[in-house]
């Protein structure tokens, strides 16, 4: 007892000591964000608030500055706050460490005293990994699967980005999506959710944000208010505040609780909560997307939620911005990608409350050159006139200052190129990093149902993917299995995809791999029907479950899907289905022998074991896939528990499946 006092009086002793200092650095912090912000030019205050995206240069792909002098001079122009960075601008560690380092260095010569830009890019990993190099992740709903481990995995899925980005010079993660799922019949969000429970969703969404803080990358929390962006777009979300109140605000809150610097707005419209606007025609009357909402922005995110930190907006090029979804009536008057229309659009978020402009259009050529001077000019015009007021303007730009200063961003200081070049390929798509992923992949892997066929002992196999990329994850998964002793070495695989052939054709287990869907049709032969119906067990991936059209009777895959069922049955062969990215198709095909989900299909095309570096390293690949083929044939357990609730599905009177109020599976369900 004496110790543990004594332990308490030593920590409230050096907090003691430590306040002051720390006083001392944020009035000094702030001391000097004053003093750049009353230094700035009207100009560099608005470029400080815009974010461009320089994907390509008249059609290429920009991955180095020096190729383009036309557009490294075109950065010069204006002193913007940051850039975003796409798969693009992302081929391998060293082009992307000195593409970053070109960047910042030419932005230094824009003019004296030139801050440096925040660097963003989308590494939420699984669906949404910009990466190519690095390490894919398994994406938020795999890490909500692995139930009570959940919230360790989430940490270091974050740990593992923030080391990757930061060694890459990208200073901001624009992920995790926080949003919660509510309609499933329209989502948009697909996997990058982490679940439907806003309680799991803000602690791992936290714990994400922790996990990438420890490298100094600041966190972005996207989509504000937190009901995802709709299956279609433009969208609008028919969500009273009661109901956003319990699922999207509550993760949002607690996210703010926890410390949140930047919030990314949707671009949804929600019309059950803001206030009807008149459109440009001046009759129609509807209601902005969430991005451009005073109600939305200022009084549920900065009023009611006490949040003061950097909100972003999402990519105003995208349509959302042009069209109100419910009437389709035009948002502003004047032609869409025009700079006077954008300038409008700006003006509204800016008046809304937000603080950076993504993307208005990507810096590309030597007309959007002249956009981006025109439009800078147009909202500096506004300001000059009246129509915003340049404490507004101010208000956001101390808020980007402060967040630069918080993480050091202020200041140019960085190791030689060649030293971060060096550190970078040991860090980025690492076999530590990747071992990680695999662990978390293995861990989601989630049983649903399971008649006596799991996991496969032997006899005559046919693994059918979904598409001929397939292929690749199937290939590894039999590689991993060989290894490890579940499939005998002389196993007969016919790979249908390749042509190739493998294996002793006496040996007990002979395998065929195939697929049922290319280039957006059924792609079913009949030498497929012939090997199903002579099969023992038949593995059949599938990705059918992103909203509710893709989920019919006339969509191709939910076909490809129900014929090999179909001829299973007659042939009499056990069908395992695998469910590979959302699991609402499990819905559609109950009359499985086994369900098993993996929670994404994305990458899948990618072969880990033909892309290892000089270092070790290896890019980013599909973890999941595997890991679930690995379990169904008995290499791991299926410890997974579903982080969503699926409802049942019926048949409506015009044939189209439809949501049921009966739950078929319960979130938690598994293992």
């Amino acid at each position: 007892m004496k110790r543990i006092i004594f332990t308490l009086l030593l920590v409230l002793c050096v907090a003691l000591v430590l306040q002051p200092a720390l006083a001392t650095g944020e009035a000094d912090g702030a001391a000097r964000v004053d003093a750049l912000l009353n230094a700035m030019t009207l100009d560099q205050k608005i470029s400080q608030m815009i974010m461009p995206a320089l994907l390509t240069w008249d059609g290429d792909k920009v991955t180095e500055l020096s190729s383009w002098p036309t557009l490294a001079e075109a950065l010069r122009r204006h002193q913007y706050g940051g850039v975003i960075l796409f798969g693009a601008n992302i081929a391998s560690t060293e082009q992307t460490v000195r593409l970053i380092d070109d960047l910042q260095r030419n932005n230094a010569q824009s003019a004296p005293g030139a801050l440096p830009y925040l660097v963003a890019a989308d590494q939420e990993g699984g669906y949404v990994a910009r990466l190519s190099m690095g390490t894919r992740g398994t994406g938020s709903m795999a890490i909500g699967a692995t139930g009570e481990y959940a919230e360790e995995n989430a940490l270091a899925t974050g740990q593992v980005f923030g080391e990757e980005l930061a060694a890459l010079g990208i200073n901001v993660n624009l992920g995790p999506c926080i949003d919660v799922i509510t309609d499933l019949a329209d989502l948009g969000m697909s996997t990058r959710v982490f679940s439907d429970d806003p309680q799991v969703v803000s602690r791992l969404g936290l714990a994400f944000a922790e996990g990438v803080g420890q490298s100094n990358v600041i966190t972005c929390f996207k989509h504000f208010p937190g009901a995802g962006d709709g299956s279609d777009y433009p969208t609008s979300i028919k969500l009273t505040y009661d109901q956003l109140a319990a699922n999207g605000l509550a993760a949002y809150r607690a996210a703010i609780e926890g410390g949140a610097e930047m919030v990314m707005m949707s671009a949804t419209t929600f019309p059950l909560i803001d206030d009807e606007m008149l459109m440009a025609d001046g009759v129609t009357r509807g209601y902005w997307p969430a991005t451009l909402s005073p109600r939305i922005v200022t009084g549920l995110l900065r009023d009611e939620l006490g949040f003061d930190g950097v909100v972003i907006t999402d990519a105003l090029e995208m349509q959302q911005f042009v069209t109100e979804p419910d009437t389709g009536a035009a948002l502003f008057t004047g032609d869409y990608a025009t700079v006077a229309h954008d300038v409008q659009v700006a003006r509204k978020a800016i008046e809304a409350g937000c603080d950076i402009l993504l993307l208005p259009t990507s810096l590309n050529t030597d007309v959007a050159v002249q956009y981006y001077d025109d439009y800078i000019a147009g909202i500096a015009a506004l300001v000059e006139r009246g129509e915003i007021e340049e404490a507004r303007i101010d208000a956001s730009v101390r808020r980007i200052l402060a967040l630069k200063e918080r993480h050091g961003l202020l200041d140019q200081r960085q190791d030689p190129v060649e030293q971060r070049i060096e550190a970078a390929g040991t860090v980025v798509g690492s076999r530590e990093h990747h071992g990680v992923e695999m662990a978390i992949a293995r861990q989601a892997v989630t049983l649903l149902k399971n008649d006596g066929v799991l996991p496969i002992a032997g006899g005559r196999i046919v693994i059918l993917g979904r598409t001929a990329t397939d292929n690749t994850p199937i290939g590894y998964a039999l590689a991993l299995l060989r290894q490890g002793g579940f499939i005998d070495t002389d196993t007969r695989v016919e790979n249908r995809i390749t042509g190739e052939a493998t294996g002793d054709e006496g040996a007990s287990t002979a395998i065929v791999i195939d697929r049922y869907y290319d280039d957006g049709k059924l792609a079913y032969s009949d030498d497929l029907t012939a090997a199903i119906k002579s099969a023992d067990v038949v593995v059949c991936l599938s990705s059918a479950g992103e909203g509710l059209d893709r989920l019919q009777d006339d969509n191709p895959q939910i076909q490809g899907v129900r014929r090999a069922l179909t001829d299973a049955r007659e042939g009499g062969a056990k069908f395992v289905l695998l469910s590979d990215n959302l699991p609402v198709d499990v819905t559609r095909f109950q009359d499985a022998d086994a369900i098993v989900c993996a929670y994404m299909s994305s990458g899948a095309g990618v072969n880990p074991t033909a892309q290892t570096g000089a270092s070790g390293a290896v890019g980013a690949f599909n973890a999941n896939i595997p890991a679930a083929l690995c379990a169904i044939f008995g290499d791991g357990d299926m410890p997974g528990r579903l982080p969503i609730n699926i409802p049942a599905m019926a048949q409506d009177s015009d044939g189209r499946w439809v949501y049921g109020d009966r739950l078929l599976y319960e979130r938690g369900q598994g293992g």
